[in-house]
């Protein structure tokens, strides 16, 4: 499985290049050179060994509602098998991630309850542009994706890409505080019946080293991340 990064302008923030630098560090570390697919090669000026392949999108996906596009897009033509890994990831021990992750199924990173509340929202949201039955009593977070199934993520996410293309001023606004492009998570499950969660829960920064990788979920963690680790 090849190790894949989507990385464009609209999640370029001074944070979240910290974060994919030290990764990437380590993935070296360990041999790997990943993909980062984005329209400028950001990290030319490093020493970090990585594969980067030119891929743009059009500037009007480039807003702060539609944040997975890109990721969207790079998944929905994916033809080898991979392990696509968001910016807000810090990996340490890449071993221990491969270590649990199931070749035969599709491993996602975990998934989380949701209130009645948010359950009766994300329903109504859905239902105002797909009739096809989907539940929301837990969403999946895909801050990892890894499949050998490349094909079956195409055809996920190139449906989605299309929901998206012809609902497009729907998706640009926020409903009940909820990007409608969040939904696309739970979309994979229309798709795969065997779905592997690496993580009973968010990775966190307290657990770095036993899960090898992190999520950093929450940004302003940065300050802890920063005393305890050194950081090219």
């Amino acid at each position: 499985m090849k190790v894949v990064f989507t990385y464009l302008p609209i999640r370029l923030k001074e944070i979240t290049e910290i974060y994919l630098k030290y990764s990437i560090e380590n993935l070296n570390n360990q041999n790997i050179i990943p993909l980062i697919y984005s329209d400028k090669d950001y990290l030319k000026h490093t020493n970090l060994k990585y594969e980067w392949i030119l891929f743009e999108i059009d500037e009007k996906y480039k807003r702060n509602t539609l944040w997975s596009y890109a990721k969207l897009k790079v998944l929905s033509i994916i033809n080898f098998s991979f392990i696509h890994l968001d910016n807000d990831l810090i990996v340490n021990d890449f071993n221990k991630l491969q270590n649990i992750i199931d070749g035969n199924k599709l491993n996602l990173g975990y998934k989380h309850p949701l209130t009645e509340n948010q359950m009766i929202d994300f329903t109504e949201i859905y239902k105002k542009y797909s009739n096809i039955p989907l539940k929301f009593n837990e969403l999946n977070n895909t801050c990892i994706i890894a499949s050998d199934d490349f094909n079956n993520v195409n055809k996920a996410y190139s449906d989605v890409i299309k929901i998206i293309d012809s609902n497009y001023e729907f998706f640009t606004k926020r409903y009940n505080d909820i990007p409608p492009i969040t939904l696309n998570q739970q979309y994979l499950n229309l798709y795969f019946n065997n779905i592997n969660y690496l993580f009973n829960e968010n990775p966190s920064f307290e657990n770095l080293n036993i899960n090898g990788i992190c999520h950093m979920a929450e940004k302003n963690m940065i300050t802890s991340f920063i005393k305890n680790k050194s950081l090219i």
